[in-house]
C-alpha cells in the first residue's frame, strides 16, 4: 500500500469515527433530561445521609454548557468501540505481530479499569465527598444549593480522573513486560508510592479528611494490585 492510499485510508476511518460520534452525541442531546437526572443521583444520595433537600440553581449559561459537556461525553462513551476499531484498523497495520497481540490484551483490561474507575466514583467517591462537605456546614444557617454547571463540572471532572487513574495497574504491568521496571523496584518503591499517593488524593480529592481517605485507599490497592500483576507478568 503506497503512502497516498494510507492517507486516504486514515481519512476514510477519520470521517466514519467522526459520523459515528456526531450520531451518538445527537441522540445523547435527545435524552439530556434522563441523563442528567443520572447525573445527579450522587447529589441527592448524599444531602439524603445529611437529611437535608436537593436543591441546584441554574447559573446562567455555565448550566447549558455543562450539560452540553455531559451528553458529549456520554455520546463520546458510547461512540469509543466503534472509534477505536477504526484506529486500530489503521494503526494493526504498522504493528509487529507481537505487539498486536499485547494490544488486544491490554485494550479490553483497560477499558475495564476505566469503568470500575468510574463506577468507583459514581457510587462512592462523589456522595461521600459531597456529604463531606455539606456536613462541614452548619445547615441551620446553611443552605446547601449548589450551581448546576459547577455541580456537573465536579462530577465529570472528577468521573474522568478516576477512569484515568484506575489504569495504574496496567501501566506498571507494560512497563515491566517492555523491561523497564522490574517487579522488584516497585517493591523498593512502595514507600515512596504511599507518599505520592496521598499527596495525589490530597490535591484531586475535595479538602477533607473522608475524602482524601475514600480516594488514597484504592490509590494504595491499585499500587499493590499492579505489583503482583507486573509479578505475575515477569513470570
Amino acid at each position: 500500500m503506497t503512502f497516498v492510499q494510507h492517507l486516504d485510508e486514515l481519512r476514510t476511518r477519520l470521517l466514519r469515527s467522526i459520523v459515528a460520534l456526531l450520531m451518538t452525541v445527537g441522540v445523547s442531546m435527545c435524552f439530556y433530561r434522563g441523563l442528567l437526572d443520572l447525573a445527579t443521583l450522587p447529589h441527592y444520595r448524599a444531602m439524603s445521609w445529611v437529611g437535608s433537600g436537593a436543591r441546584f440553581i441554574m447559573g446562567g449559561f455555565d448550566s447549558i454548557t455543562a450539560i452540553m459537556k455531559l451528553a458529549a461525553i456520554v455520546g463520546f462513551f458510547f461512540a469509543s468501540p466503534y472509534v477505536a476499531r477504526e484506529l486500530w484498523g489503521f494503526v494493526a497495520a504498522g504493528l509487529y505481530r507481537n505487539e498486536r497481540r499485547y494490544v488486544k490484551a491490554f485494550a479490553p483490561v483497560s477499558f475495564l479499569l476505566f469503568m470500575l474507575g468510574c463506577v468507583f466514583g459514581y457510587f462512592l467517591l462523589i456522595p461521600v465527598a459531597l456529604y463531606a462537605m455539606v456536613s462541614m456546614m452548619p445547615l441551620d444557617k446553611v443552605d446547601p444549593v449548589l450551581a448546576l454547571g459547577d455541580y456537573l463540572g465536579f462530577v465529570m471532572t472528577l468521573t474522568l480522573i478516576l477512569g484515568l487513574v484506575f489504569q495504574l495497574p496496567l501501566v506498571m504491568v507494560f512497563l515491566t513486560k517492555i523491561g523497564l521496571v522490574p517487579p522488584d523496584r516497585y517493591r523498593s518503591w512502595r514507600k515512596h508510592a504511599i507518599l505520592a499517593n496521598i499527596v495525589f488524593a490530597a490535591v484531586i480529592s475535595p479538602p477533607d479528611l473522608l475524602s482524601m481517605a475514600v480516594f488514597a485507599l484504592p490509590l494504595l490497592i491499585l499500587y499493590e494490585i499492579g505489583l503482583w500483576c507486573s509479578v505475575w507478568a515477569r513470570a
